[in-house]
């Protein structure tokens, strides 16, 4: 039964339900109410507001963070300068329609508030179950991390600007759904999740590039996360591919923070952090975008530059790798690849800088 009829008196219950309305006093309740739920979320916000940092953006022993295990050498973590969280997470956001992304785009034009995505914009696309979405990378430079279910499957979709790197996995990890959230340490200039615990004790730290635990008690049990497949590419190719797709959706309040990008960082070889080992002086430049293939359990690198001068009129590029056909898709403007395989179902991919990729891949088994 719906509420009008509810309130015009159709329901049995009316009677019962008069009994609450303005003139009963149910005013009186509902106001109380109201200012009951008011005074509750101002100490709410109050107390989240007033809550001590964690980390103070330079000492990794700050972080509080249990390194006792540590998979990789402790002297190597870093603080970002920014504190645990101070980058936040998403975790099941709202999500737009194309035709709600248009909307937007035309409302924020005229409010004179630029857009919210273009054509060119790359977005992390993803499909699950088929069911696909977008992921814009000018959304993750702020959050790095959403942790999201798509076609009914937990899944983070993870960024970290300083590396370009771009990695969807799998949140099912030994028998249990994980949230994650922005750690505030990096190792080799590359993003540190850790895993949401109510006993921060337990909490562990993963890297996105390694795909596994480093430190605490996942890392203890040998964890690791598997790597799903996603592709980097321009809205519009997204969107023609995927005309269903849904695309995350902006948070009102970051909107000019959206606005920026890095940019004046991608147009140097300088790096804001230290990287062990360097790439080899005589190889390809430290921030060439590379795209990451997993086949039959080894990863390849291939060159955006070198697939876009491989590719043909159409932008497509096609080789085979460790007996996998593979099919690859390149825009020049801007740089972007996208690869699936053909007959031998979809393979594993990520997204990095050389320089990153080159520091934290691990040894083939």
């Amino acid at each position: 039964m719906t509420e009008t009829a509810l309130r015009t008196g159709d329901s049995p219950d009316a009677a019962r339900r008069r009994l609450l309305d303005f003139r009963s006093g149910g005013g009186l309740l509902l106001v109380a109410g109201g200012l009951c739920a008011i005074t509750v979320l101002f100490w709410v916000q109050r107390v989240a507001s007033t809550a001590p940092r964690v980390g103070d953006g330079h000492n990794v022993a700050s972080y509080g963070f249990d390194l006792s295990h540590c998979l990789v050498p402790p002297e190597q973590l870093v603080a970002s300068g920014l504190s645990k969280d101070a980058l936040p997470a998403l975790s099941n956001s709202a999500v737009l329609s194309v035709a709600e992304a248009d909307i937007l785009n035309r409302d924020l034009r005229g409010r004179h508030q630029g857009k919210f995505l273009v054509d060119s914009d790359r977005v992390i696309g993803v499909v699950v179950a088929g069911e696909a979405r977008a992921y814009p990378l000018r959304i993750l430079n702020w959050h790095e991390i959403v942790n999201d279910v798509l076609g009914d499957q937990p899944i983070a979709v993870t960024y970290s600007p300083l590396c370009d790197s771009a990695v969807v996995f799998d949140r099912r990890v030994a028998g249990e759904i994980l949230e994650f959230g922005f750690s505030g340490l990096l190792f080799n200039s590359n993003l540190l999740m850790y895993d949401r615990r109510f006993d921060r004790n337990l909490e562990s730290l993963w890297s996105q590039l390694q795909f596994r635990a480093i430190a605490g008690p996942a890392a203890l049990r040998g964890d690791t996360l598997a790597v799903l497949p996603a592709a980097v590419l321009p809205w519009a190719d997204w969107r023609a591919q995927h005309p269903d797709t849904t695309v995350l959706a902006p948070d009102p309040a970051r909107l000019k923070a959206y606005a920026n990008t890095y940019d004046s960082y991608y147009g140097s070889d300088d790096l804001r952090f230290p990287v062990d080992p360097p790439p080899p002086a005589d190889g390809l430049p430290p921030k060439t975008p590379t795209i990451l293939v997993r086949t039959t359990g080894k990863w390849h690198v291939f060159a955006l530059l070198d697939i876009a001068a491989r590719a043909d009129a159409d932008g497509l590029w096609r080789t085979t790798v460790d007996g996998v056909d593979l099919t690859f898709h390149s825009r020049r403007t801007p740089l972007t690849a996208w690869g699936a395989a053909d007959e031998s179902g979809e393979v594993a991919v990520a997204y990095s800088f050389w320089f990153a990729w080159n520091a934290l891949r691990l040894p083939a088994p």
